[in-house]
């Protein structure tokens, strides 16, 4: 190697480590030690999800409806519905927080996989508890109590690592409006436009 060439390597679980710690500060968090290691682990696991898919007998994580995936972990016998309800929190959260258009391509909204999220991490909580696992309820619990803000800090990690692109500010702000996330306000504002909440009921 010549002495103008530099290779820099940085393991997954540091890089990863790096950015969300960095996103817990800026959104003045706090989480318990065991939940961001977990998150880092998380993301590290989804570098590469086909392990993730090999242990769901090949099921696509990003093709097949997450309802099909629930509908599999409750039929599952209960030495398996831990590892596949915990496949659910996981993918919830990671769609949930990495990708903020693929909500533009579907019939339903973040709320719903939020929602589907937190209740798959309490299901591994209340089966943990009652079995033989050697995983920790309460993290779980956590996992499922503070679903909403982990979103924000995976879209955080995200927003740091993707490059820079044109964005569809009106998929932005239906965002903003469901969620009402700060960091998509704040992204607004920079771009010149101020949020305001609005209501979308109609009227009976």
């Amino acid at each position: 190697m010549s002495q103008n060439q530099v290779t820099l390597l940085i393991k997954p679980q540091e890089f990863f480590r790096e950015h969300i710690t960095s996103a817990i500060k800026e959104h003045n968090i706090v989480i318990p030690e065991d939940v961001e290691f977990y998150l880092v682990n998380l993301l590290c696991e989804f570098i590469s999800h086909k392990k993730i898919e090999e242990s769901l007998e090949n099921i696509s994580l990003f093709q097949t409806p997450m309802a099909m995936i629930l509908k599999k972990a409750i039929e599952a016998p209960q030495e398996e519905q831990i590892k596949i309800f915990k496949i659910l929190g996981d993918t919830s959260l990671y769609i949930s927080g990495y990708f903020e258009d693929f909500f533009n391509r579907k019939t339903y909204d973040i709320q719903y996989y939020i929602d589907l999220g937190s209740n798959a991490y309490r299901s591994v909580s209340d089966l943990t508890r009652s079995g033989n696992s050697s995983k920790n309820p309460d993290t779980f619990v956590t996992l499922s109590d503070l679903f909403p803000k982990l979103v924000e800090i995976v879209a955080s990690v995200a927003d740091s690592t993707k490059q820079s692109e044109n964005q569809n500010i009106l998929s932005m702000y239906d965002r903003w409006t469901k969620t009402k996330s700060e960091r998509i306000r704040k992204k607004l504002e920079e771009i010149g436009i101020n949020p305001i909440a609005t209501n979308t009921k109609v009227p009976q």
